[in-house]
């Protein structure tokens, strides 16, 4: 039977999971923001927020089983199995969101409570932390070929700030020590020294792809397809990190030699 609800882990359906599951609700909740003020000087009333992000998102699965009433350990068997395929946690996609997927672990396992309740409902409760958000699962790119320096147009879907990647294969048959990639209007940007970057190796500016967290990582990756880590060729004035806004945005480059550059993100939605 098709229901109307279904959510998956991993691409592993949780109706797959047992056919007496039936999906009832799954609700995302309201994210636990971060915001920190700074009261104004003197007698002006009012503060000026000075960092804003968000912690923590849960997404409840809520589900009713299409057992009899006196079938109390069929009943049972059905939730450890929900709560079986919710332990590990992973990548939960469900049916309406169209190109959308969130990073989650098992915050809170189905309960039974009292077994002749044979019309409960029953709810099991995930969170996402490391990537707080819903997004998306193909990202949108831009490439130019041949180029030492460009200005790239690309739209960033979603409502969030997002983090921008890119890669930057040199092709000019010289080493490339230099590379400078920039949001224009704003002042994120990223630059390199001394980077060693070979005729056909690839600098790589990207994050951790599981989810789990979003930490930075700036590799060189070999023809040979080997990768050698070149965060200590970032200069002192980089930004942490590069992110985007959402919106229609310019993203441009500069290289010492020249090459192709790729630049992607994934939107996120609230």
């Amino acid at each position: 039977m098709q229901l109307k609800h279904r959510v998956a882990l991993d691409d592993v359906q949780l109706d797959s999971v047992d056919d007496r599951i039936m999906i009832s609700k799954i609700e995302t909740g309201d994210g636990k923001e971060n915001i920190q003020l700074a009261s104004l000087w003197g007698e002006v009333a009012g503060s000026r927020v000075t960092s804003m992000h968000r912690d923590s998102l849960d997404i409840t699965v809520k589900f009713r089983i299409r057992l009899k009433k006196r079938d109390m350990k069929e009943r049972e068997e059905v939730i450890e199995k929900v709560n079986a395929w919710a332990f590990a946690g992973g990548w939960l996609t469900t049916n309406y969101k169209t190109n959308r997927r969130i990073r989650v672990f098992r915050a809170q396992a189905a309960t039974a409570g009292d077994p002749w309740e044979w019309t409960k409902e029953y709810a099991v409760v995930f969170r996402a932390c490391g990537v707080p958000y819903w997004q998306e699962e193909e990202p949108n790119s831009v490439q130019k070929l041949n180029v030492s320096s460009a200005s790239l147009v690309m739209g960033v879907n979603g409502s969030e700030k997002t983090v921008l990647e890119a890669d930057f294969k040199n092709t000019s048959g010289n080493t490339c020590n230099t590379f400078m990639i920039g949001v224009a209007n704003t002042n994120i940007s990223m630059s390199f020294s001394s980077l060693g970057l070979a005729n056909g190796e690839t600098l790589v500016i990207d994050h951790d792809d599981n989810g789990k967290r979003c930490n930075l990582r700036l590799r060189i990756r070999s023809t040979g397809g080997s990768y050698r880590s070149v965060m200590n060729k970032r200069t002192a004035l980089s930004s942490d990190d590069l992110t985007i806004s959402p919106g229609t945005r310019t993203v441009s480059f500069a290289a010492q030699t020249t090459g192709q550059i790729t630049v992607r993100c994934r939107g996120r939605f609230a």
